[in-house]
């Protein structure tokens, strides 16, 4: 093999599996606006209710987001020629409060996300979170919901 095709290689290979696709949906700070409630087990909309931020960032397909609710991030991609995309994340050893009363430590917090993108500044989608406490099932539940992402007030055209 030669040298020149040993040193592109690398290159061609890097671009393909990072993808090069271009998708609509911008970068940024993302306010995430239920707008229907699915299964809600403790009331953890409520008290999220100010934390339901994203901050998507997206390099090719792939997609990376901090999310306001016990500071996670989500890791995901786009699907492969489509606009929408998913996301997963977790954390271990939370220290929360569930029901606005019961103190509880939980072995892990999941996320999940399905969105579709609307337009740049838009996407709507899916969120599931759960609560898992091993030994206090008073702890364990949790959160489905339908919401709209919407960056700096800019809805898409014909969105209210």
């Amino acid at each position: 093999m030669s040298t020149l095709r040993r040193l592109c290689l690398p290159v061609v290979l890097a671009s393909v599996l990072t993808g090069c696709l271009p998708y609509s949906q911008n970068q940024g700070e993302y306010e995430l606006r239920p707008t229907e409630t699915l299964r809600d087990d403790c009331g953890l909309l409520e008290q999220f209710e100010g934390n339901l931020q994203l901050n998507l960032q997206i390099s090719g397909r792939v997609v990376r987001a901090d999310f306001g609710v016990e500071n996670m991030q989500l890791i995901g991609y786009f699907l492969e020629d489509d606009e929408a995309f998913t996301a997963d994340g977790s954390v271990a050893n939370v220290s929360t409060t569930v029901d606005g009363t019961n103190e509880c430590l939980l072995d892990q917090v999941r996320v999940h996300l399905d969105a579709t993108t609307l337009c740049s500044t838009e996407f709507s989608g899916q969120l599931r979170l759960a609560y898992d406490a091993r030994n206090n099932p008073g702890c364990t539940c949790e959160l489905w919901f339908r919401f709209d992402g919407v960056q700096g007030n800019t809805r898409c055209e014909g969105n209210p």
